[in-house]
């Protein structure tokens, strides 16, 4: 597969010092390894269009930890990695190989040959050894171009959810921090801060609800037909289940462990036994005041962060007049529809994605037919059609 052992040393006049990972996700990582001070002689400098992979605990992870880097500037990684990139550019293209190696096929395949150590690793040979299918360079440019597409698509939307979250976290803190609107009125310190006289300080506990999530009877790891209830943790979705605890609107922050993520969730879920799980009438603004608060400050845990719902409860806060909030929860409400709408269509993208990738690969749909933006008029009018 053009497979080849490229050996790098540290350019002095590049002093590059940007040291990246890569993740169980096949994506590039900052590393957390402390390097002042550290001699950099055996490290290796990644380029674009070139590929690392990890080749241990392969079997353990259930994937093999491979990418390709796309950055015009290069970094480094540790000598424990390899490095290759394609040889014939004419016969191979760099991001249609990643595409194969994205496929769940491809993990499948590199489990199989991995050796009998506890974490199952796949060394350098063997992953050499594996056979890639080659199409016709154009098809290989095609199909890259479709999928690059699609990715655009749900790029742009995840940069339109992170700008609304924005808007709506720079409105807080104009309002309910600064109190921009409100400078004309009586303003009183407070423990809070400096707000309207009419404002009350309270504890977090009065605006809320919170409960501690559960362990469910069953799990798995990967979403079935049967296993399609999200169970979320302390940070994000780990696995499914069965059957929901919540299918209301709820927000979700770690109780062991990550502290500081909060899920907003709105859709049938089941949250774990790490997590509380938090209601209010005031949904917007108690979603505001979670992503403020300072969880280090309410660890109780000694061995591992631990946070508890009398210190949750009791976190000082604010309760602003009744018609600054209903003001706030409208324009929260619409902010959230929006973002859900893309968070819909994200969804949609994906699975599309997902599931045209594998058969545009093995020939079963043949890309010389497809028009990027005929595929996406098609998707436009499906996913319109779901919405109404």
């Amino acid at each position: 597969m053009g497979c080849k052992k490229i050996r790098i040393s540290i350019n002095k006049d590049l002093a590059i010092t940007n040291l990246v990972g890569v993740n169980i996700n096949k994506e590039f990582m900052p590393s957390v390894a402390n390097i002042v001070g550290t001699n950099l002689t055996n490290y290796k400098i990644i380029k674009k269009n070139q590929f690392v992979y990890n080749n241990m605990q392969v079997a353990r992870d259930r994937t093999i930890r491979i990418v390709r880097y796309a950055d015009e500037t290069p970094s480094i990684m540790s000598p424990a990695y390899k490095i290759f990139q394609v040889i014939d550019k004419n016969t191979l293209n760099a991001e249609f190989l990643m595409l194969y190696f994205l496929r769940p096929e491809f993990d499948r395949l590199c489990w199989f040959y991995t050796d009998s150590s506890i974490r199952g690793s796949l060394d350098w040979v063997k992953f050499c050894s594996l056979e890639v299918p080659v199409l016709p360079i154009n098809i290989q440019e095609k199909i890259v171009n479709i999928y690059n597409f699609i990715n655009e698509r749900i790029y742009l939307k995840n940069k339109i959810n992170k700008n609304l979250e924005e808007q709506l976290s720079l409105l807080f803190n104009d309002w309910f921090v600064n109190c921009t609107p409100f400078k004309n009125e009586e303003l009183i310190k407070s423990e809070w801060g400096v707000v309207p006289e009419s404002w009350k300080d309270i504890e977090f506990g009065e605006l809320i609800e919170i409960t501690s999530g559960n362990r469910p009877d069953e799990k798995s790891e990967d979403k079935t037909s049967e296993f399609n209830i999200p169970l979320f943790g302390a940070s994000k979705i780990m696995g499914y289940t069965k059957e929901y605890s919540y299918n209301e609107d709820i927000l979700i922050i770690g109780r062991v462990g990550t502290h500081g993520v909060v899920q907003r969730v709105n859709y049938p879920c089941f949250p774990s036994d790490n997590t509380f799980v938090i209601k209010s009438d005031y949904y917007g603004f108690v979603y505001q005041l979670l992503k403020r608060i300072d969880y280090d400050s309410l660890n109780t845990g000694s061995t591992q962060p631990l946070i508890t719902q009398k210190s949750l409860k009791t976190v000082n806060a604010v309760l602003p007049d009744e018609k600054i909030l209903s003001k706030f929860e409208m324009i929260s409400k619409t902010i959230f529809d929006k973002i859900q709408l893309n968070n819909d269509e994200i969804s949609k993208l994906t699975k599309l994605r997902d599931t045209l990738l594998p058969k545009l690969m093995s020939g079963e749909i043949d890309v010389s037919k497809i028009n990027c933006y005929f595929l996406f008029q098609i998707f436009q009018l499906n996913f319109l059609a779901f919405h109404n």
